[in-house]
């Protein structure tokens, strides 16, 4: 916030990029002031009129993009990846395996799952997995995120806006549940961009249970068509050129000089 101001008190260019679906307070208070707003959506709510903006997109590595198309094969397994921060996975660690248990024994024979967690819920999850007989790889972190998005066939998650843009740009459909306590419920608006495309389900924290998790999946994991199809509506929101859009806008605005 204070060098985008001081550089507006200067009359210097300023560019204001917004990453979330709904406008923050801070980018709010800029927008006016410096006149330009990248947005990385194209209905992103809460844009001042002062501000001239436009969708840039949101920048994700090249990486992301690189991820061929799912391999559906029949018969062979499926992968379930969780992914979240240290916020996100609490919640996860304590409804996922609930859920999965749930399932029809004709999709958990074939599941593998990739699940972040906290350090001090991995021996619980291994032991529930193994008594389940599923194949799980549990982490805190995972340090290559596309190699991971490249394997699976649906993805569980929160809603920020690079997850969002990942998924988009990784193509893989995804059941994304927005942080509660996110500042003016910005995930959510996040989760309806992936959704509006059909590349999501969004279902709200206090909705996400156990029961309403496991028929979500029961319906997504029981036909690869469908998984298929919302991957590839998934990639309808991807915008690969993201940073070359904010860049070349940045670069004509400081060919200007002073606004």
């Amino acid at each position: 916030f204070a060098p985008l101001l001081m550089a507006g008190l200067l009359r210097i260019p300023t560019l204001v990029h917004e990453q979330n679906a709904y406008l923050g307070r801070a980018n709010r208070l800029l927008a006016s002031r410096a006149g330009h707003l990248a947005l990385s959506w194209g209905d992103t709510a809460n844009v001042p009129d002062a501000a001239t903006s436009f969708a840039a997109g949101m920048p994700v590595r090249s990486a992301f993009f690189e991820i061929a198309p799912m391999r559906l094969n029949k018969g062979a397994p499926l992968h379930l990846t969780i992914l979240g921060g240290s916020l996100g996975a609490s919640i996860f660690a304590d409804i996922v395996p609930t859920a999965i248990a749930k399932l029809p024994t004709s999709i958990r024979k074939i599941l593998n799952v990739t699940q972040q967690c906290r350090p001090e819920q991995l021996d619980s999850l291994r032991a529930i997995y193994k008594q389940m007989g599923i194949q799980a790889n549990l982490a805190p972190f995972f340090d290559d995120v596309p190699a991971i998005l490249s394997d699976s066939h649906l993805v569980i998650g929160r809603a920020g806006a690079s997850s969002v843009a990942e998924l988009a740009a990784a193509g893989r459909p995804a059941i994304l549940v927005p942080l509660a306590i996110a500042m003016d419920d910005h995930q959510s608006a996040n989760a309806r961009q992936l959704a509006d495309v059909g590349g999501a389900i969004s279902i709200a924290e206090p909705d996400f249970t156990a029961q309403t998790l496991c028929q979500e999946m029961t319906k997504l994991l029981s036909s690869r068509t469908c998984l298929a199809k919302m991957g590839e509506d998934a990639r309808k929101l991807a915008m690969p050129d993201a940073a070359h859009n904010i860049a070349d806008y940045a670069l004509t605005l400081a060919s200007r000089g002073r606004p």
